[in-house]
């Protein structure tokens, strides 16, 4: 919660002190990566589900081999990319361009947290180690702070820092600590158990996640320029930071869940334990979610008064945190390794998202179509993954 309160607060002090053009600008540059995010095939998504899996077969030889497999793919991807980013910072000195120098540069480092940073992070898996997670992710928060004056100083270039710097240190930290230490050595068996796994997941997952994202930026720009998406950055930044309490709260369910599967053989007692503490959560992310639109009418025109077009894109945004805390019993669905439990809640959202956007255009306008869109293409996926939940749930009891 510290952590977030920080990035949020870094966040507001960003738009402070650079306008939703120069916002806009950099985030052009992130853009590819989000579509690019697919290329670790799975094995985040594999190791998130096997870990805790064979933990709970108490089979911790097996752990290393798989995980060893993924990390040495992932170092491999992590190179590949920050190749290709570097050719196109290279390409931009060479024609003088600083500003898309320093803008895809800045992506050769933040591939690295991305790709081998994810696949750290996707090794603590274990109560102890959340803890580990937990105080790393904190010191990115306070480094991300801190460099705000960069902001302050440089504009568009101190974004670029500010993205940069804080990933790689998070990177760097999650190394330190990693639970699993063995050699990364790529074993294409280990490796295809992985991506058997996990590539299914992974197509779902980030679909719902980087994709979406992507697609959310991407029509920001059609419909509204370069400034529609500086206004919907920080939209996000605080959609990012009022979800970051259910998100923690999935993040520490998911393999206790995945546990009990693998030792019993079902989720249904794990699921109504998480559907409690889900309704407990989605009240109390409601009540903040008025607290907070309240706060951002007075806030915005005095603090950020750059961003006050936004203002309404902020508080549509914000219940996407809401339907987050919704979505924690969906869990089960993921223990259980069948991805087309995980799927097609995310395929029916993925296609009522564009369909309301291009129904909502002509009455809302662009940013909020495609704001009210996205939460109402994410509650349709919580609806249909509940369905499948208790449809599940039925089927282990009888």
């Amino acid at each position: 919660m510290a952590g977030a309160l920080l990035g949020a607060v870094g966040g507001i002090l960003v738009a402070r002190f650079v306008g939703p053009e120069v916002n806009g600008q950099f985030r052009l540059f992130t853009i590819p990566l989000m579509y690019l995010t697919f290329l670790h095939l799975g094995t985040f998504d594999g190791l998130w589900r096997q870990i805790p899996y064979y933990v709970g077969k108490e089979r911790p030889e097996h752990v290393d081999k798989i995980a060893s497999a993924s990390g040495a793919w992932n170092v491999y991807v992590t190179v590949v990319v920050a190749s290709g980013f570097l050719l196109c910072a290279l390409w931009g000195l060479v024609h003088g361009d600083l500003v898309a120098t320093v803008g895809w540069f800045s992506q050769v480092l933040v591939c690295v947290s991305i790709y081998y940073g994810g696949y750290l992070g996707a090794t603590y898996r274990t109560l102890d180690h959340f803890v580990a997670l937990a105080r790393i992710q904190m010191v990115q928060a306070i480094a991300a702070f801190c460099l705000v004056a960069t902001v302050a100083l440089w504009d568009f270039y101190g974004l670029c820092l500010r993205a940069a710097i804080p990933a790689l240190l998070c990177v760097w930290l999650y190394h330190r600590s990693r639970p699993l230490r063995m050699p990364l050595v790529f074993n294409l068996g280990a490796f295809k158990e992985v991506v058997k796994i996990g590539m299914p997941l992974c197509f779902w997952g980030t679909l719902y996640t980087a994709t979406w994202v992507a697609a959310e930026y991407s029509l920001m720009l059609y419909f509204g320029g370069v400034k529609a998406v500086g206004l919907f950055a920080v939209a996000v930044i605080m959609r990012e930071s009022l979800s970051i309490l259910p998100q923690a709260v999935y993040q520490v369910f998911m393999p206790r869940v995945v546990e009990s599967f693998a030792r019993a053989g079902g989720i249904a007692s794990a699921a109504r334990r998480n559907m409690q503490v889900a309704w407990v959560l989605t009240l109390l992310m409601c009540a903040i979610f008025l607290l907070t639109s309240w706060v951002l009418d007075g806030f915005v025109p005095y603090f950020i008064p750059k961003y006050s077009d936004g203002l309404t894109l902020m508080k549509v945004c914000l219940g996407a945190a809401i339907v987050q805390a919704a979505t924690i019993p969906l869990a089960g669905l993921t223990a259980t390794g069948r991805s087309w439990l995980v799927g097609r809640g995310v395929l029916v959202g993925m296609i009522i998202f564009p369909v309301t956007v291009y129904l909502l255009v002509p009455y809302l306008g662009g940013m909020l179509a495609v704001a009210t869109g996205s939460l109402v293409g994410r509650l349709f996926r919580t609806m249909v993954g509940y369905r499948d939940l208790l449809t599940l749930m039925r089927r282990e009891s009888c």
